[in-house]
This record gives C-alpha cells, structure tokens and sequence, in this order.
C-alpha cells in the first residue's frame, strides 16, 4: 500500500516579482518536502520561486507517490 502524502499547491514565478505562471501539484510529506521536490524538478529553470498557494486550504492526505504530479492553471487545481 502507498504511503499517505499530503497534497500541496505550489504557485510557480517566472520571476518573484511576476504573477504565478502555473500550479504545481506535489505530493509529499511536508510543505519543505514539496518546495524540494519542486526545485528537483526538470523544469526548475523555468521559474525562479515557489510558493505554497495560501488559497488552497491544509493540503489533503491521499494515497500518493512522493511526486510531482502535474502543472495546472488555479481553475483547475480547484475543480479537483
């Protein structure tokens, strides 16, 4: 069985002065945990700062692989 992980919205910046280009959607163990693993992401070039989404509530707890688990805009992230 997977170990539970809590779900976190991370906004991705461009540039930390910009508006958020993306969420990103981590599953990990703590908020520390998901801003790693963002940073380890193939695609870390491309923003140069993250931020847990302070609209999205305590994150979820979900039978998850420790991860990255997609990029959406914040519509969809909410409709999930």
């Amino acid at each position: 069985m997977k170990e539970k992980m809590s779900v976190f919205a991370l906004d991705c910046y461009p540039d930390p002065d910009s508006d958020p280009s993306v969420v990103m959607v981590v599953a990990a163990r703590s908020e520390t945990d998901a801003v790693e693993l963002a940073f380890s992401h193939p695609n870390a070039d491309q923003y140069k700062a993250v931020q847990i989404n302070p609209k999205s509530g305590s994150p979820r707890q979900v039978a998850l692989e420790r991860g990255i688990h997609g990029f959406v805009n914040w519509k969809a992230y909410k409709s999930l």
